[in-house]
């Protein structure tokens, strides 16, 4: 497991293709922006060459076999409709997906399918100007089919969407017209199972589920924010203990990444906020925009 030991990125990493990546970090600095991965079959850090100009860093996940980054980015020439991409780690060939509504993709565990928030609003975002919807459309990655699988009145504000393990789930979170932000769980058909409102999902796709029926979230707002696990058949909660109050980056195999004491540093802990363990050291000017693990 990735968490399961400490790793260092001392030096900007040479660009090159990997066939598969067990983590992937986009990071910005003095040298710039760069999505960073970890070589699932030498253990050592790449930078991905051939990625869109134009990139949203915090939408950067991904696939669970870590063979394919999923992200969104502008057009080459920074103008036009947003597009959903997806990039081979080891050939750097794309599929790309456009339109002016989409936000974020996650890609399902049999890499089949991308689930996408949409923003079907018809208003200018002025709250109470217009129609503002919330959506999510299902593309299919063999045909490029598009189905509207679910929409709710209110805004992608916390933009969050991650499968289950199994495939057979969907997790969202969205802010709903009453400010409320709120986490809906959908089945394949876009049936809404249930909705935790004041719970929030992590943005990361792998950082969401701690099974196939049991979801990571934190509660908002709340002074404290601790981690609360729900089993979605039955609704029930365990809440966890928050010690210190960093932000909360990734979530794998039980260990929660959060920065630590000092600049370049990550931790990980337990789900109690206990057990602190180095896990990476990077240099103290990067910041990390997002993370994704799933090895």
């Amino acid at each position: 497991m990735v968490v399961d030991r400490s790793w260092e990125i001392a030096d900007a990493p040479a660009a090159r293709p990997v066939r598969a990546a067990r983590m992937v970090l986009a990071v910005s600095g003095p040298g710039g922006a760069a999505v960073i991965v970890l070589d699932a079959d030498g253990d050592t850090f790449a930078a991905v060459p051939g990625l869109p100009a134009h990139l949203a860093p915090e939408t950067v996940s991904l696939s669970s076999d870590g063979t394919r980054l999923v992200l969104t980015a502008r057009q080459d020439d920074g103008a036009g409709p947003p597009r959903v991409v997806l990039h081979t780690l080891a050939t750097g060939t794309r599929q790309e997906f456009t339109s002016d509504d989409y936000l974020r993709a996650a890609l399902s565990p049999d890499g089949t399918h991308l689930a996408v928030l949409a923003d079907l609003s018809d208003g200018p975002g002025i709250p109470g100007v217009g129609d503002e919807l919330a959506g999510i459309e299902l593309i299919d990655t063999g045909t490029g089919a598009r189905q509207r699988l679910w929409q709710a009145e209110g805004y992608w504000e916390e933009a969050s969407i991650s499968w289950s393990p199994d495939g057979l789930l969907l997790a969202a979170t969205y802010l709903t017209l009453d400010d409320v932000l709120t986490t809906v769980v959908l089945d394949r058909a876009g049936k809404e199972l249930a909705a935790y409102a004041e719970r929030v999902a992590l943005p990361g796709p792998h950082s969401v589920w701690a099974s196939g029926h049991e979801l990571i979230v934190y509660p908002e707002p709340d002074d404290e924010s601790p981690l609360i696990l729900i089993d979605v058949r039955t609704g029930g909660e365990r809440r966890f203990t928050r010690r210190t109050f960093d932000g909360y980056l990734a979530v794998s195999a039980g260990r929660v990444v959060r920065p630590g004491s000092t600049p370049g540093r990550l931790v990980t802990t337990d789900l109690d906020d206990g057990d602190e363990r180095p896990f990476l050291t990077i240099g103290p000017a990067v910041s990390i925009d997002t993370l994704d693990i799933v090895a």
